[in-house]
């Protein structure tokens, strides 16, 4: 993969190592897997799944890897104290990461003997924090690497923290930059993938890379790569056990206790965040989406995140688009004609475009009169250009008619988007005065 804006999510996969077996076929030791990921990435629900798995046992985030880590550094002062010094750079000694171990050791296996199983995952969002030190003491063990589009993150991380972001790890970045709540979750996502992809490099391990968008669009396809990674049995049924089953109490997704089932539709909101990451941000990022055969920001901004994936929930929304178009149109067609007049006239005719699903955009166009009508996609010309051009996701626009909110409130939650020229200003106020001639329509007479 080339991370074109139009190439499918794979799973990319090093082989695991068999599992030790004895004589009679049973397994002689417990086995680990670390579940690497950065918060809002469906990590919780990766963990709910493997915990359902008869063989495996998943408990809430336990921060096994900080205990790890603790431990082989007062190994390595206690060394240091009687004169034996660990160079810069040089691996543990065996001698420090078999006492580590042992410590952690201890939790897993309590854990897996309450419930018979014969493999231990921890999921902690910690673990992105000491790879070194996991990977040097369980160097046996199996690594998924699980990965989420910025976008989507960001989204996410805003919705999951309204009331303070003091949960996930994010405090540290947001405080760097109260006025830019989307950069300072920018700088959370760049270091911890930085973190994950450096160490996937460079790892010996075997390990898997996940995609969020994978698995949710198709969890079945996915666990069933995964399990053969594993060298674990499918499970056919484990998927509608996941969600009747108990998967213990701690950190994790606020929401996950409330669903019922695997869903793809949060793939691709995070087209409607404003774009406030700085040039630098942008470009860091950008290399890391090639590198993780994602589409570039520019082409998560545009929308159409599951199209360009070619993820199988798409096809199910190719013609929404005009759906929800002709929809609008017929909505506003049982109202009054408008009356708009004064400086609103200015910005008509102007076109209201809508993305959705991986089909083509529908476009309407708003004559002089603010009455609504189904055009096809104008050919590019100078009138084109200069017309005032809004972008709307999804069903916004008939909620916005229907009256469940307002166009301001959509607009703040950058579901209804001015697409400004290159080049306009900062302080251009056109896009401002255009939506608010947009608002003087949609708002103009009542339904008869």
């Amino acid at each position: 993969m080339t991370g074109s804006d139009a190439s499918p999510l794979l799973l990319t996969l090093k082989p695991a190592r068999k599992r030790p077996v004895s004589k009679t076929g049973r397994r002689t030791r417990l086995r680990q897997i670390f579940v690497v990921s950065l918060a809002r990435s469906g990590s919780t629900l990766l963990r709910y799944l493997l915990d359902t798995h008869p063989e495996i046992a998943s408990p809430p985030e336990l921060n096994l890897s900080g205990l790890l880590s603790h431990v082989v550094d007062v190994w390595t002062r206690s060394n240091e104290a009687r004169g034996i010094v660990l160079q810069p750079g040089a691996p543990l000694p065996p001698e420090i990461c078999r006492r580590a171990r042992r410590v952690v050791d201890e939790i897993m296996r309590t854990f897996a003997d309450d419930t018979g199983a014969s493999v231990f995952c921890d999921k902690s969002l910690t673990t992105v924090d000491h790879l070194q030190v996991v990977g040097q003491c369980y160097p046996a063990a199996s690594f998924v690497f699980l990965y989420r589009y910025p976008l989507d993150f960001i989204a996410s991380g805003i919705e999951a923290c309204q009331w303070g972001y003091n949960a996930y790890g994010f405090a540290p970045y947001v405080a760097g930059n109260v006025a830019n709540f989307v950069s300072g979750l920018g700088n959370y996502w760049i270091d911890r993938v930085s973190k994950m992809v450096e160490f996937e490099r460079t790892c010996t391990s075997a390990h898997a890379r996940l995609y969020y968008e994978l698995l949710c669009d198709d969890p079945n396809g996915t666990l069933t790569d995964l399990m053969h990674f594993l060298d674990l049995e499918r499970d056919d049924t484990l998927i509608e056990r996941t969600f009747d089953s108990d998967h213990g109490h701690g950190p994790g997704d606020y929401k996950i206790d409330f669903t019922r089932s695997i869903s793809a539709e949060s793939i691709g909101r995070g087209a409607t965040i404003p774009q406030l990451l700085g040039p630098g941000q942008v470009s860091r990022i950008n290399e890391l989406l090639a590198e993780l055969d994602y589409p570039s920001l520019e082409a998560g901004w545009r929308g159409n995140l599951a199209g360009m994936l070619g993820l199988r929930s798409a096809k199910d929304t190719m013609g929404e688009a005009r759906r929800i178009a002709e929809e609008v149109v017929a909505m506003l067609s049982a109202r009054r004609p408008p009356s708009v007049g004064g400086a609103h006239l200015a910005f008509l005719p102007m076109y209201v475009v809508v993305r959705a699903g991986a089909g083509s955009d529908a476009w309407m166009l708003v004559g002089s009169d603010g009455r609504f009508t189904l055009v096809d996609e104008p050919v590019d010309s100078g009138e084109t250009s200069e017309r005032p051009k809004v972008r709307c996701a999804g069903d916004v626009l008939v909620r916005v008619v229907g009256g469940e909110l307002t166009l301001g409130q959509a607009i703040h939650d950058g579901r209804v988007r001015y697409e400004s020229a290159p080049g306009s200003q900062p302080r251009d106020t056109r896009p401002r005065r255009a939506l608010a001639a947009l608002a003087a329509v949609l708002d103009a007479g009542d339904e008869t």
